[in-house]
């Protein structure tokens, strides 16, 4: 963090660090305390948890270590790509020790970008304690999975191009591009996340010619690792998409509701209609299980299994266009619920939770176990530890709720500021409007898409407390602002425009509001 610290160039290393220590002393303490939580996480679950999806990364990840490059038809395999060096070692516990640095290196970030934005070191490294000591960002580190990634590269991307308060430049904006595009050969959800970056740039610079230069480059990087992946996977499969199996996903969403009451169906779609009662579905059933209609229907002859399912899902949606509406939206706000429980798809959580002993699982421990790899153990003393941490300890929905909505009350102070002080550069409120458009942008794919599973509400530990707290300085700079007015003192006035908190981005180590050394 001494980078944050500029305007020292005179002093040695060793004087610049401990000035950067006593400033950030807080974050550096909880960040030690972190690290000392995720060895014991490492050490009670040994090498790695499994879940059925990691069988697929590890597998093929050691096709692509063995020279078979044929890509994965039902998860993208970018995550498969980044682990080939560790089962190119043969040690499978390089993967989570390396995400339990992923999550360090997340909070660092968080911190950072509020330090940046002038947020005093107490509040950003309060905005770090869910990143930091979350049971459930914990657990997924140690997970072969590629959910505490997808969350670093998003995060990196936006802090990336929020960086400079006078708007980002071409290169950053390229820089974002690459990161988001890479995000999605993780996980194609994070298609969307291209939409808020975008938003951001067409709002934060000017002159206009500028803004298309920056968009382009922006949307230019980010199709290329996109675009590299779909011609990957037609070269393997012989189409351009990111899965052969979006109609099973979409399935298993709709059938949660679906109803063929009064719908004209081909007569060999009519098997796919859910005979039981609503209130008696399973959506993880009507996706996985062997018995499920999707897996038990005879597709005519020159249609695919998957196109069928995809054309009869979709007949669904328009069919009950308030039935997916509703569903979705169930989903969406049930990740801010007080309780992490099973979902309105009752899914559930207990592979997210710590305990003293892994769940079974026979065919996932065969599967590594043709690998060449174990399965996974227990130590009954840090499990134990762990279990009684994660009962007592979480942050529940309700304080991310207040979150984003003080970060949507950020923005909508900051545009009645806006239209008052016309001209006048807001970098912090354009950053806010960034974060919390990705907040509320990245938790809809899963809504929309899958059935609901609180690994894809991580994202909520390091975009909304971000989102929050630059809320929180544009409406405290608002209101420092109105109250100068009100003594009628231009002066005053002016300074107070900046985004700054509590004179955290001004005042202190001799940087400015707009993070440059002052002269003299």
């Amino acid at each position: 963090m001494v980078g944050l610290d500029r305007g020292a160039g005179d002093l040695s290393v060793g004087a610049r660090a401990r000035r950067g220590l006593r400033r950030h002393w807080l974050f550096a303490a909880l960040l030690v305390l972190a690290a000392g939580l995720r060895g014991v996480v490492f050490a009670a679950y040994h090498p790695a948890l499994i879940f059925p999806d990691s069988v697929r990364y590890l597998q093929y990840a050691h096709n692509f270590a063995t020279g078979h490059w044929s890509v994965d038809a039902l998860r993208q395999s970018g995550y498969s790509v980044l682990i080939v060096p560790a089962l190119l070692l043969h040690d499978m516990w390089i993967i989570p020790l390396v995400q339990h640095l992923v999550g360090l290196a997340t909070a660092g970030l968080v911190y950072a970008v509020l330090i940046r934005f002038g947020t005093p070191a107490w509040l950003a490294a309060a905005a770090t304690i869910g990143v930091l000591f979350d049971p459930l960002q914990l657990i997924l580190e140690q997970y072969v999975l590629t959910d505490t990634w997808t969350v670093l590269e998003i995060v990196a991307a936006l802090a990336v191009l929020a960086w400079r308060r006078d708007g980002p430049g071409w290169r950053r904006c390229a820089a974002c591009g690459l990161l988001l595009g890479v995000a999605v050969t993780f996980r194609d959800e994070e298609l969307i996340m291209i939409v808020p970056a975008a938003l951001y740039v067409l709002v934060a610079v000017r002159p206009r010619r500028r803004t298309i230069k920056r968009l382009g480059a922006l949307i230019g990087c980010f199709l290329i690792p996109v675009a590299g992946y779909l011609g990957w996977f037609d070269a393997s499969h012989g189409q351009w998409s990111f899965t052969t199996f979006s109609g099973a996903f979409l399935y298993g969403r709709v059938a949660d509701f679906a109803s063929c009451s009064g719908l004209n169906l081909p007569s060999y779609e009519k098997p796919l209609c859910p005979t039981q009662p609503p209130a008696l579905r399973n959506a993880d059933y009507y996706t996985w299980d062997p018995s499920s209609p999707q897996w038990t229907f005879r597709p005519p002859a020159g249609m695919s299994r998957d196109a069928v399912v995809e054309n009869f899902s979709l007949r669904i949606l328009l069919h009950q266009p308030l039935g997916y509406a509703e569903a979705v939206g169930r989903d969406f706000s049930y990740g801010f619920s007080p309780v992490r429980g099973a979902g309105p798809e009752k899914y559930s959580p207990a592979y997210l939770q710590f305990h003293t002993y892994i769940l079974p699982d026979p065919q996932a421990d065969a599967s590594i176990g043709a690998l060449g790899y174990r399965a996974p153990a227990v130590r009954p003393g840090p499990a134990a530890f762990l279990t009684d941490y994660g009962r007592w300890f979480y942050l529940p929905g309700p304080v991310f709720a207040a979150g984003l909505l003080l970060g949507l009350a950020g923005l909508v102070v900051g545009k009645r500021r806006g239209r008052r002080d016309r001209g006048q550069p807001d970098a912090c409120r354009h950053a806010g409007l960034l974060f919390t458009a990705s907040a509320v942008l990245v938790l809809v794919p899963p809504a929309a898409f899958a059935t609901f599973d609180w690994r894809y509400q991580l994202p909520q530990l390091t975009l909304i407390p971000v989102a929050a707290i630059l809320g929180l300085n544009t409406i405290v700079s608002r209101l420092a602002s109105s109250s100068q007015r009100a003594k009628g003192n231009p002066e005053a006035t002016q300074k107070a425009e900046g985004p700054t908190l509590a004179r955290g981005g001004d005042g202190q180590d001799g940087v400015s509001s707009e993070g440059l050394p002052r002269p003299g």
